[in-house]
């Protein structure tokens, strides 16, 4: 097994990767974003995710930034909190590309349909809820991703306490949630972050999730197939 196969295939490394890259959704990039990634601790980090294939662009696009001069860390991340209003919170109008299920859920686009109320049942049956600063409904795509990072670290756990029916069951739910709740619309917002953001950084982003979900799921399901 080489080491992109294994990224891909630790269960330690896949929720890691599905936080990181909800971060980059729920948040603006930050000096201090800049500053963390280019320290020895940043850029091992980012060392570790460039040995995925789907997130090395990406990896490669943030390490291009911290290597920039310290003096143009507020220019850069300027630009950046531009191109992350006019995608993410609307102010691009028809060239936006919102960050929730029900945008996408038909062709009206409207928000607080009825992914919105799937994601508020499978947040209660989990026991968990949005965080108070992140003031988004439930089919936001970052609550998603850490929603997926949840059920693949209490897979872990179940496995390591020797639960390996409830393992096998947040296996199943990973499947389910991945097709019903991530790749059900996900390529399609990350088409419109390929057309309308302007930095590039945003479409490496996009490139980099849309790729590793795709990835993921075949994983998952391979891994089904052979139980």
């Amino acid at each position: 097994m080489g080491k992109h196969d294994t990224i891909i295939l630790s269960n330690n490394d896949r929720s890691l990767v599905y936080r990181w890259l909800a971060s980059f959704f729920t948040s603006e990039v930050k000096i201090e974003t800049l500053e963390s990634y280019s320290s020895p601790e940043g850029r091992a980090l980012l060392d570790v995710f460039s040995l995925a294939p789907a997130l090395a662009p990406f990896t490669g696009e943030l390490t291009k930034l911290t290597e920039l001069p310290r003096e143009s860390y507020q220019a850069k991340v300027l630009d950046l909190a531009t191109a992350y209003s006019r995608l993410f919170l609307g102010v691009g109008g028809q060239h936006s590309a919102p960050p929730y299920e029900s945008a996408f859920y038909n062709e009206k686009g409207t928000l607080f349909q009825k992914p919105t109320a799937d994601m508020n049942k499978i947040l209660q049956d989990l026991g968990i809820s949005i965080e108070n600063s992140l003031k988004e409904p439930a089919d936001h795509l970052g609550v998603q991703l850490n929603v997926l990072a949840e059920y693949i670290d209490r897979e872990a756990l179940a496995e390591a306490n020797g639960n390996h029916e409830t393992a096998y069951t947040l296996h199943q739910s990973q499947i389910w949630f991945l097709s019903n709740h991530l790749l059900n619309w996900v390529p399609s917002f990350c088409e419109s972050c390929k057309r309308f953001d302007k930095s590039g950084f945003y479409k490496e982003l996009a490139d980099g999730l849309n790729t590793w979900l795709a990835m993921d799921s075949a994983h998952l399901n391979e891994a089904e197939a052979t139980t």
